[in-house]
């Protein structure tokens, strides 16, 4: 199957995402100055940058970038699609995580049989093709995700550091085990997230916000957002 030409970042481009970047970085470890954990404090700055990363890269490329994490192993990655793409299929992997490989970087996942499934958009079967559309609107099956080779390979927790609850927009209560998602979209957001890291003693939880693309960070466990509450779409009440 032909990939399809991604256009390249200039100079300038690059100059101004990093720029952007660091600043939201800065932004972001206010409550992180409290920290006496290097550990602690320097991967929620990784993931803090990951998030940002993911942000500006969906709109640049526009593309859909997703941010997963797997919390039993101490591993995170990045990677795209720039195939349509719809949340509701995400809404039914379950409260403890996504236990399945597929799209997993690391063990190659069903990449064969995803191939095959999306190989029909490029025939001339039109039954085929009008069955894949119709996955994608039921909730993106049809997209097949890729690593993202701008940000390198799967990135290992420290140790002594773990991911210990992870909730995004498309899920009713936090992962707590499994592999975690978390979405970007072209039109400049993203979902309302949290993740929860803990060394055993401090906590920090860093909160994605989606129309910004911002993360603010605290330094204790926080609620994980009802269906009927403000989901975080909202900065100024906080």
């Amino acid at each position: 199957m032909a990939r399809r030409n991604q256009r390249g970042l200039t100079l300038i481009e690059v100059v101004i995402v990093l720029a952007i970047a660091a600043m939201a970085v800065g932004i972001a470890i206010g409550a992180l100055n409290s920290l006496t954990d290097a550990s602690l404090k320097s991967t929620s700055i990784e993931l803090i940058g990951a998030m940002k990363y993911s942000y500006d890269r969906a709109i640049m490329e526009r593309r859909t970038q997703r941010l997963s994490i797997d919390m039993d192993k101490g591993l995170y990655w990045i990677d795209f699609t720039a195939d349509p793409f719809a949340l509701s299929a995400e809404r039914d992997r379950g409260r403890e995580g996504e236990k399945a490989d597929d799209d997993d970087p690391r063990k190659g996942g069903k990449k064969g049989a995803k191939d095959e499934e999306k190989r029909s958009i490029f025939t001339d079967d039109k039954d085929a093709a009008k069955k894949e559309v119709e996955a994608v609107l039921e909730g993106g099956k049809a997209a097949s995700f890729e690593s993202d080779d701008e940000s390198g390979k799967p990135r290992s927790l420290p140790s002594d550091v773990k991911v210990s609850k992870v909730w995004s927009g498309h899920q009713e209560e936090a992962f707590t085990s499994g592999i975690a998602r978390i979405f970007f979209f072209s039109g400049g957001w993203t979902e309302p997230a949290q993740i929860e890291l803990t060394d055993g003693d401090a906590f920090v939880t860093l909160k994605l916000y989606p129309l910004t693309g911002r993360v603010r960070t605290y330094d204790k466990e926080l609620e994980v957002p009802k269906p009927q509450d403000n989901d975080g779409r909202e900065e100024g009440d906080e």
